[in-house]
């Protein structure tokens, strides 16, 4: 136990350095694209659209946070796996030592978790330092970003695995993850979407992450919080042990 739980670190640890090395890099890719959404959307569309008594902005804060939490868990992941294994050979070396597949794939996911804290983190307290918005009750909002950034590292090891070629990785990026910024929910209620997509839409872990999270900062408390967290959570859990089984079946031993 304690081998693995040192195992696990290790792995960490290392992410975790070259995070901190490029931490000036890593800190204006957190702000710059998300506050972009923010002053075009939130701001500039934002002020032509009537959402009643909240404002367009305070809709759309909780989505962009978890827009937040899920590329950077997944980057944090895919990519850097990707380079682990084709550039630096990381893996093979890692791979080499005293660690098991599944150690190695729970330190690249507690990484991809840690660094997912950190950025939503400091993108909340941005958002209520310098335009007043409520998050509600904040440890409940953390859960739900533990359990997608969870859900989106998991991914991201199991789309990195299943791939031989980087710019099919990429292309799956586009294909999958891009999309789910503008159609979970997080600039316009899912209900605005055509009838036959809205169950695939309700299906997806992003979407019911920002519909709890908004509704946490609107002070909307209800079971379906609850239900809400649930689903992420088994979400995570699922996909956690699809990226072990394609970790091991991938890599070479």
């Amino acid at each position: 136990m304690i081998r693995s739980v040192k195992a696990v670190l290790a792995v960490w640890e290392r992410e975790m350095y070259n995070y901190v090395k490029n931490i000036y890099l890593n800190a204006l890719r957190l702000v710059f694209e998300p506050l972009l959404f923010v002053l075009v959307f939130g701001i500039g569309v934002g002020s032509r659209v009537d959402m009643g008594e909240i404002s367009y902005l305070e809709f759309m804060a909780p989505g962009v946070v978890f827009m937040v939490a899920m590329n950077n868990s997944y980057m944090a992941t895919s990519f850097r796996l990707l380079i682990a294994r084709d550039w630096d050979k990381y893996l093979t070396t890692t791979l080499t030592a005293p660690v098991t597949p599944s150690e190695i794939v729970m330190g690249y996911i507690f990484a991809g978790v840690t660094q997912s804290i950190l950025a939503c983190a400091i993108f909340m307290i941005l958002l209520t330092s310098a335009f007043g918005i409520n998050f509600g009750y904040i440890p409940l909002v953390m859960l739900f970003i533990i359990a997608t950034s969870a859900f989106f590292s998991s991914l991201g090891v199991i789309l990195c695995m299943g791939v031989k070629d980087p710019h099919n990785l990429m292309i799956l990026t586009s294909l999958i993850i891009i999309p789910m910024s503008f159609f979970c929910g997080i600039f316009f209620p899912i209900e605005d979407l055509p009838k036959w997509i809205i169950p695939i839409i309700s299906a997806i872990p992003l979407t019911s992450a920002v519909q709890g999270a908004r509704a946490i900062s609107l002070s909307l408390y209800g079971p379906y919080i609850w239900l809400d967290l649930g689903y992420v959570i088994i979400s995570a859990i699922i996909a956690f042990f699809i990226g072990i089984f394609t970790f091991k079946k991938k890599v070479v031993l």
